[in-house]
């Protein structure tokens, strides 16, 4: 019986840890059950949630294009093709075009006259545009003498010269950009001088002051000059500058002393410690010709002339009158050498007659009345002893054959100062085409 009971026990504990350890089971089971519902619900969220995040990304998003957008516009624009961009291009494209053509023409323009400049950057694109000027490439040098010696006489403007140089690298001059520019179509000649001009009284063989009588006057200067020719329009317009001194150190008695000590017949002239001081001289002139009427043998140019500044100061007008045979006035500037008169269908050979007559109005004269900023001169003219009109009249005859030129003519001047005889003296020219 007893070991009936024990193997009822036995199995009755046997059950017992069988149900302990399946409820441990469960157990642990329902524990691993409810890890994974929290890490369920960990994971999921609520749609609002979800759709409050969703709009913060979109939000974010859109934020971080707009500056794209922006980039991205910023540099779609600069390839939008714009008038005002595509200008510049045009321009560039008909001034090149414009370049072509008048280097294949063999022509160079100055491109110191405005004139030119409207005519390469603008949209034209006519090749025969109405106003271009040309640089001319002839090069010579003219001498200039004045003297009254071959007139008999001693006395009043007795002796000038002058040197001129024109060349068309002298475009590139300071002094070329003070010229005056000209509004139309032709050709520019560029030049520099050099001169010097001497002035006595009636006698120079009397020493000491002549109350009434021109005072000894002499200056020296240097200067530059443009000549624009234009022969459609027949028109002729100059302008020069001259800087210098008027005074001893112009050294006129040192020449005239000089030259009348080398010729035995004259005597030595008196006086000239008592010419004007030194000043300034700065002096502006401008010349405008106008042809009226012209043939083969026959022409008339009218004339317009002015100065201002410490020297002169002037205006006045005439005419001119050549006859003969001769080349346009206008076509050039008087004489050029053979190559060039053949290109233009020019004669090589000129002779012909002329005769100028000009009127001035006077404003100033420092020759007469002493210097505008020095003071100290010993003698000169009251301003109100000067006459305010002048005449000038000339007579001359040209020689010209492959570039030389001669020129002579005579020169008669009205009375200059209350008391003043009528003066005359000769003028010779001389140029050289280089």
């Amino acid at each position: 019986m007893r070991k009936y009971a024990t193997l009822l026990l036995l199995v009755l504990l046997s059950a017992r840890c069988s149900e302990d350890e399946e409820r441990d089971q469960k157990s642990e089971v329902r524990s691993r059950k409810s890890e994974v519902r929290s890490r369920k619900t960990e994971i999921r969220r609520p749609k609002s949630e979800v759709g409050s995040q969703k709009w913060e990304v979109k939000r974010s998003q859109t934020s971080d294009l707009r500056p794209q957008t922006s980039n991205f516009r910023s540099r779609t624009s600069g390839l939008r093709p714009q008038t005002s961009d595509l200008r510049p291009q045009i321009i560039d494209t008909t001034l090149i075009r414009k370049l072509i053509r008048l280097r294949s023409a063999n022509l160079e323009i100055d491109f110191r006259e405005p004139v030119n400049h409207a005519y390469l950057f603008s949209q034209v694109e006519n090749s025969e545009f109405s106003s271009m000027i040309l640089l001319s490439h002839e090069r010579s040098i003219r001498i200039n003498f004045d003297n009254d010696i071959l007139d008999n006489t001693d006395r009043y403007y007795t002796n000038g010269i002058r040197f001129d140089f024109i060349s068309p690298y002298l475009k590139q001059s300071p002094l070329s950009w003070l010229m005056v520019p000209y509004w139309g179509n032709g050709v520019n000649y560029y030049g520099v001088s050099i001169g010097q001009n001497m002035y006595t009284p009636f006698s120079t063989k009397v020493g000491g002051i002549h109350p009434g009588d021109r005072p000894y006057a002499a200056y020296l200067f240097i200067g530059g000059f443009k000549i624009s020719n234009d022969p459609g329009k027949k028109f002729r317009q100059t302008s020069e500058i001259d800087l210098g001194v008027i005074g001893p150190s112009s050294f006129g008695d040192f020449v005239q002393k000089s030259f009348h000590n080398s010729v035995p017949t004259n005597n030595e002239p008196l006086g000239w410690e008592n010419q004007i001081q030194d000043d300034l001289v700065l002096n502006y002139n401008l010349a405008y010709e106008k042809g009226i009427f012209s043939n083969r043998r026959i022409d008339l140019n009218l004339n317009a002339v002015g100065a201002l500044g410490t020297l002169y100061t002037n205006m006045g007008g005439g005419f001119q009158f050549r006859a003969g045979l001769m080349n346009q006035y206008f076509g050039s500037y008087g004489y050029s050498r053979m190559k060039v008169n053949n290109a233009k269908g020019y004669s090589k050979f000129q002779a012909f007659v002329f005769v100028t007559s000009l009127g001035k109005l006077v404003g100033y004269d420092a020759t007469l009345e002493g210097g505008m900023f020095n003071k100290s001169s010993i003698y000169i003219l009251k301003s109100s002893e000067l006459s305010r009109f002048t005449y000038q009249g000339t007579f001359g005859i040209t020689l010209s054959f492959a570039g030389i030129q001669l020129d002579v003519e005579q020169f008669l001047l009205s009375p200059e100062f209350h008391g003043c005889a009528w003066h005359k003296w000769v003028h010779i020219g001389v140029t050289f085409g280089m």
